[in-house]
């Protein structure tokens, strides 16, 4: 029995051990299963994260295609030439612009202009803006040069051409050369837009007012703020004179009237700090912070550069283009005229004996059309030098012009004339030795008149004069463009300099003048530190007159894009050099009609994303 207890205990025994065993296997296989999945789970983490990350890597990869392809469209717009398609800038077969290795992916764009150029509107404060709207499809797919990964993303964009004639005053550029500066000493109505890409300036420097309203003299509907991508202040920059309560903005939308309760009046300054309120109280026609705009670079007007180019060929059927290069001296064969249509032509002689293509004399065509004087007066701001002008009447160079069209079977294109003229030899002239060479808009007969054939876009790399009334009669739109832009009276015929004010006074008056243009100019800022006063937005204009008493009545824009380079005498007042106009100047509010724009106006860009695709 003994045995038998003892047998039947070990095989108990012997079962309770097996069966510990067993349970230990499964066990160790149950761990080992799920430290298995564990494994292949991190496995999956593991290549799930890289192939997420080797798709973000493609992703961004493509992503640097639509900003290639968004660069080369606004690189050429800021050389003022509508971008087309990337199959006319080097692309392959499929009209693909190719990165054969960025970051170690091979990346590739494509675009696509679907859309003819059309207006288009944006508001600006609580004003309404035109642009000329172009319309992109862009394609981008990179690839990856070491694996499969790869993406390919899709966006459509809009790029916004906004001509600047739609400006009161607009100073571009950035820093100190963008603040405005305006401190007249009369009374001052002014409306349109005004905008600086810095800060601006204001107030009137003999405690009268500025009135910035939202109508013009004759009771026309203008657009009306006063933005700033930095502040606003009411003191001056060069010595911190304090003029606030004379700056009174117009926040009703009724009329001329300027009542109390119709406008607020600018406080010393508005900034960051107080811009929420303030930008309130004007209803938010003035802004502050604002973002910068890019301009024009004054390269664009040098000779040989954009301007001169689309001259002697536009490259659209519908603008006529002329260049008029004056090589200094004097006789004919020191001025160079060609005209773009039927084909780029030398029409100097023709020009100068007032002939049409026939040979045969335009009858009642005031003469001369242009000429070339030395020492035609002296500019007493620019260290006393003479001045060689280039003498042009647009009025009897459009007569002429027609008359040429006409016998070639021809008419005007319909959309306006682009004008080049210089005195340059070429684009490295600094004028900074001997006379001053300039361009002078001048009616030279008395038979002649204050009137244009068409809209006109008149650009120059040297200084402007504009000598007496201009563009009065059946009015066009016209845009003038030079490296510095002065105004000469309708008394004015000489001037010699090394003067006292009295002789200034008794000698050069100026005499009322009218004004209507687009002047796109230079000026020579206040130094940051407050030195050299420039004069600001009153003086943009130049002035060589004694003027108390006679008004300067301007309809237009003043618009600066860069420091002069040529005219670079600093502002001054009183002594030999000016006194100061009665100021009627204002916005032409015919510019709301792009129908009135001058061809190729200097404009502003800006980018629009309309839909993206991944």
């Amino acid at each position: 029995m003994k045995t038998l207890f003892h047998n039947n205990h070990i095989e108990h025994a012997l079962r309770e051990r097996g069966s510990t065993m067993l349970v230990y296997l499964f066990v160790m296989a149950a761990t080992a299963a799920v430290a298995f999945g564990a494994m292949q789970t991190i496995a999956l983490n593991l290549e799930s994260a890289e192939a997420h990350k080797k798709g973000k890597n493609a992703f961004y990869s493509a992503e640097v295609g639509l900003d290639l392809a968004v660069n080369d469209i606004i690189n050429e717009f800021e050389d003022l030439i509508p971008y087309t398609e990337s199959s006319d800038y080097g692309g392959d077969s499929e009209g693909y612009i190719n990165v054969a290795d960025y970051r170690n992916y091979a990346v590739k764009y494509k675009i696509e202009n679907p859309l003819e150029p059309f207006l288009y509107q944006t508001v600006v404060g609580n004003t309404i803006i035109y642009h000329y709207a172009y319309s992109y499809d862009i394609e981008a797919e990179s690839n990856s040069l070491k694996d499969s990964s790869r993406e390919s993303v899709n966006e459509s964009i809009r790029i916004l051409e906004t001509p600047l004639v739609q400006y009161f005053v607009f100073y571009g550029q950035s820093g100190n050369s963008a603040d405005l500066e305006l401190f007249p000493g009369p009374d001052m109505n002014s409306w349109g837009r005004i905008h600086s890409n810095a800060d601006i300036y204001i107030g009137s420097s003999s405690y009268n007012n500025i009135n910035l309203r939202n109508y013009d003299d004759d009771d026309n509907m203008s657009p009306h703020s006063m933005t700033a991508v930095g502040d606003i202040h009411t003191y001056k920059k060069n010595n911190g004179s304090d003029y606030s309560g004379t700056v009174r903005i117009k926040t009703s939308v009724t009329g001329l009237t300027f009542t109390s309760s119709e406008y607020e009046t600018l406080t010393t300054s508005i900034t960051s700090d107080n811009e929420a309120s303030e930008e309130a109280r004007f209803n938010n026609y003035v802004l502050v912070n604002e973002e910068p705009y890019t301009t024009p670079s004054k390269d664009l007007f040098k000779r040989g550069d954009f301007y001169e180019q689309r001259a002697e060929n536009p490259q659209k059927d519908t603008v006529d283009g002329m260049t008029i290069i004056g090589t200094g001296g004097l006789g004919k064969d020191q001025i160079e005229v060609h005209v773009s249509r039927p084909s780029y032509t030398d029409v100097t002689d023709l020009v100068l004996a007032g002939e049409s293509s026939t040979g045969n004399p335009i009858v009642g065509l005031p003469m001369p059309i242009i000429r070339e004087v030395t020492s035609a007066f002296e500019d007493c701001r620019e260290d006393e030098r003479a001045v060689d002008t280039t003498d042009i009447d647009l009025y009897a160079l459009g007569l002429w012009y027609e008359a040429y069209l006409e016998d070639q079977g021809l008419s005007l294109a319909g959309d306006g004339m682009l004008i080049y003229t210089s005195r340059s030899p070429d684009s490295g002239f600094t004028n900074q030795s001997g006379n001053l060479q300039a361009i002078r808009l001048i009616t030279i007969n008395s038979t002649s008149s204050p009137q244009l054939s068409d809209e006109t876009t008149l650009a120059s790399d040297n200084p402007v004069y504009i000598h007496g009334d201009f563009n009065t009669v059946n009015t066009r739109g016209v845009a003038l463009v030079g490296d510095a832009m002065n105004v000469l009276s309708n008394a004015f015929s000489t001037k010699t300099c090394n003067i006292t004010q009295s002789q200034l006074y008794n000698n050069y008056r100026g005499s009322e003048t009218t004004v209507y243009a687009a002047l796109f100019a230079g000026h020579l800022p206040t130094n940051e530190n407050g030195s050299n006063y420039s004069g600001g937005v009153h003086s943009y204009p130049r002035l060589h007159e004694w003027w108390t008493g006679a008004a300067l009545n301007f309809r237009g824009s003043f618009v600066n894009l860069w420091d002069s380079e040529q005219a670079d005498g600093l502002w001054c007042l009183g002594g030999n050099c000016y006194s100061g106009p009665t100021r009627n100047w204002g916005w032409d509010v015919r510019f709301q009609n792009p129908d009135f724009w001058p061809p190729f106006i200097p404009s502003i860009f800006s980018v629009e994303r309309v839909g993206f695709l991944e």
